[in-house]
């Protein structure tokens, strides 16, 4: 349902229901309703489809959502050509001999569109169909709770309703701009052409992902962040980590930097700051955050109520409509595909089961694709801090495998409580999003350091610098009076 830039024509992919269903889907009635085509109304309607119950998906262009066509998919394509093109300008330090030349912007671009048309098949309708979800195409509104009007379809009623309606760019006011034109996640995707310069505003981990590839790519890049620094959600010394890698690959990140106004100067646009700076540049690219996206959805009519534009939910994911749950990006919670799915889930089982289950964030890990990854779970060290945590920390300028593979940059570390067990863990390496899997792992079911301390991991391999961090903990009992008693006898007895 989310607004999307040049999507396939999904209204040609076939008639409109399941197989269990008419072909004419006027005033049809359903058990459970999907409006939206993204992860969380995916994951809903096939749930409910596979425990037996008449399920259909209603979206405005295309199934997959954000995560295939202007997020996650496409987005990661980029980040792996621009990865290769910075390792192959810089294979000097391996021994070889580098590239040498620029990179043909377009083929990086159609490679992308390939892979991401290689993804897709897994969001088809047909197989959506196959599973028993009809699938109806076009824009919803509510008339009812228990009712909508779908544009060119006609009237759907189902038992249950589950909005995964998504977010869009969050656009800033800024005098000029609009008419000066921007680029955004949405829409660079259909771009061909490489800027020779670029301005991006927002530091957050879109605006830092999207300058990594550009410069990398060959586009000269000023990141302008209001915030007195990028990666505003990140601890401080992880964001001065990565602002500083930024700046080494010639990015001009600048912070507390606040833009006034946007005009157009012969062919280049000018970014005005509130310092009195002025910024020349080719393109603009505007990363500055996602609003909920409700358009057109007539909420009133269902008795949904919303807050600053996202969908209000209870810890059951149920809005304030008896019939309607919502998930996703829609509710304003944290944004991200893998929340997405959990959320389908706990909405899913909530509407069908008697017995309810809350929805927890605690041990949600989040990775910004950077080039290195930095990848975190549960509180930040400052939060850790207010309640006894300690922090752990491995350098990983240290660990075999990342000296011989040329990646030793970044670190790990961790907070714990007196007892080992994990309270947040941030990794800062390439890989980092999968680093960060054990820590997510024993802080789901209450493992301590010291069992990952104690495990063995192969040699060498990156995830030695988890164990490492976690080793820490171990080697600090030592300075306990219980430590200090161990090494005494330990002293005796040799």
């Amino acid at each position: 349902m989310a607004e999307s830039a040049n999507l396939p024509n999904p209204g040609a992919s076939g008639p409109a229901g399941g197989a269990h269903k008419a072909t004419d889907p006027m005033d049809t009635t359903y058990d459970l309703v999907a409006l939206g085509g993204g992860t969380g109304g995916l994951v809903a309607a096939a749930g409910a489809a596979y425990l037996g119950l008449d399920a259909a998906i209603v979206e405005k262009s295309a199934l997959g959502g954000d995560c295939l066509w202007t997020g996650c998919v496409p987005s990661k394509a980029l980040i792996a050509s621009g990865r290769l093109a910075h390792q192959m300008n810089g294979a000097g330090a391996l021994g070889l001999h580098g590239a040498g030349h620029a990179h043909d912007f377009r083929s990086v671009m159609e490679r992308m569109r390939s892979a991401r048309a290689t993804v897709a098949h897994h969001d088809d309708p047909e197989r959506f169909r196959k599973m028993g979800v009809a699938v109806h195409f076009g824009a919803a509104r509510f008339t009812d709770p228990d009712v909508v009007e779908v544009e060119g379809v006609g009237t759907i009623r189902s038992k249950r309703f589950v909005i995964a309606t998504g977010a869009v760019p969050a656009i800033p006011p800024i005098p000029g701009l609009r008419k000066a034109g921007y680029w955004t996640y949405e829409t660079v995707f259909d771009e061909d052409v490489l800027p020779e310069s670029i301005a991006i505003l927002g530091g957050g981990p879109i605006g830092a992902e999207f300058a990594q590839v550009f410069a990398r790519l060959g586009s000269r890049v000023t990141v302008l962040e209001m915030a007195p620094t990028i990666l505003v959600n990140e601890d401080p010394d992880v964001a001065a980590f990565m602002q500083r890698l930024l700046a080494e690959e010639g990015i001009d990140v600048r912070t507390g930097a606040a833009v006034t106004a946007v005009r157009q100067e012969g062919g280049r646009k000018v970014v005005e700051t509130e310092e009195g700076d002025a910024i020349s540049a080719h393109e603009v690219f505007v990363a500055t955050g996602r609003r909920p996206f409700t358009g057109g959805l007539d909420l009133d009519a269902a008795g949904v109520r919303t807050s600053r534009g996202a969908v209000v939910v209870d810890p059951h994911l149920r809005t304030s409509a008896r019939t309607v749950w919502a998930v996703g990006d829609v509710t304003g919670a944290m944004q991200f595909t893998h929340v997405a799915d959990q959320m389908a889930k706990v909405a899913l089982r909530n509407a069908t089961l008697p017995a309810k289950t809350k929805i927890h964030y605690d041990n949600v890990p989040r990775v910004t694709f950077t080039d290195p990854e930095v990848a975190h779970v549960g509180m930040s060290e400052a939060e850790a801090a207010t309640i006894g945590g300690t922090v752990y920390q491995y350098g990983l300028d240290d660990l075999d495998r990342a000296i011989v593979d040329g990646t030793a940059v970044g670190f790990v570390k961790v907070s714990a409580d007196g007892k080992g067990r994990i309270l947040g863990a941030t990794v800062v390496a390439h890989g980092g999003g999968e680093l960060i899997l054990p820590f997510v792992l024993a802080k789901q079911h209450g493992l301590t350091l010291s069992a990952i301390a104690n495990t063995i991991f192969p040699y060498p391999t990156m995830m030695e610098g988890v164990k490492k961090a976690s080793a820490e903990f171990l080697r600090s009992r030592l300075d306990t009076p219980a430590g200090r008693t161990l090494k005494r006898v330990i002293r005796w007895l040799k």
